[in-house]
């Protein structure tokens, strides 16, 4: 599934998008059948209390009430598809099923750690007073000088320390996710059958992928999606992301076939 990344990823932002027109036309048609709706009361029109129209009054103006109630779910859903559109289009985050993500992750891993030895660098100028050094560090500029100056809310100068920590965190953590894709795609694929199931250790895809031989039942299907599995009709699996923790998980289920879709 890493191959047709860009292409899954242009299909969510294309089925976000016809999501959003599909709702904006069911709340103009909405909108619309309202208005004609009200247009047919009198302007200025009250409810005849006791006479024999009441309730059929009553009733109509429940239903334009309501129509027009619908119109602005539908519009407020077209707007919640419009930003989760835009959402998926501007994400940079290094997603591990992009065929890129290794490269990305090593690019993001340079930039972490010349960001820390820039800020250890700035401290050390700071606490030197050594504007000339400083200003040859790389991002250095007249602007950060004095901003790193200019003394936080607990009077400190200088590159925070909550900083440092928190990029070295990143450091760590981008070293281990570049270790987990360098073993991804040092492995071998793998298949095998527990209980009548196929289990397949897909490293092409980055998928562990559960073949059960027949269809499950209503609870079994709730259990196996309650640990993370989801239904690939193209690979007429269920799957999730190839890890340590998930091939157990897939094992765990198919050693409870017998019992599991009874």
């Amino acid at each position: 599934m890493r191959h047709d990344f860009e292409e899954r990823k242009q299909n969510r932002i294309e089925n976000a998008r016809n999501q959003a027109a599909k709702n904006k036309k069911q709340s103009n048609e909405l909108y619309n059948n309202a208005n004609k709706m009200a247009a047919a009361i009198p302007f200025g029109q009250p409810i005849l209390v006791g006479h024999h129209s009441e309730k059929a009054d009553r009733s109509y103006r429940n239903k334009i009430h309501n129509t027009y109630g619908k119109a602005f779910e539908k519009m407020d859903k077209a707007g919640y598809y419009e930003d989760k559109a835009e959402a998926i289009e501007n994400n940079t985050a290094i997603f591990s099923d992009d065929p890129n993500a290794l490269e990305q992750l090593q690019d993001k891993l340079k930039e972490l750690e010349a960001m820390q030895e820039f800020m250890k660098s700035a401290n050390k100028c700071v606490k030197k007073k050594d504007k000339e050094a400083f200003l040859k560090l790389p991002f250095a500029t007249e602007q950060l000088w004095v901003e790193i100056n200019t003394p936080d809310c607990f009077r400190q100068i200088g590159c925070p320390a909550y900083r440092l920590k928190n990029n070295n965190a990143n450091i760590r953590r981008i070293k281990e996710r570049i270790k987990g894709l360098e073993r991804l795609e040092a492995s071998e694929e793998k298949e095998y059958i527990i209980n009548g199931v196929r289990i397949k250790e897909n490293t092409e895809a980055n998928r562990v992928q559960i073949f059960f031989p027949s269809r499950l039942s209503k609870e079994a299907y709730k259990k196996v999606r309650g640990h993370g599995f989801v239904w690939c009709r193209s690979e007429s699996a269920f799957q999730r992301q190839l890890n340590n923790h998930a091939v157990w998980l897939a094992k765990n289920l198919a050693n409870q076939y017998p019992t599991l879709n009874q």
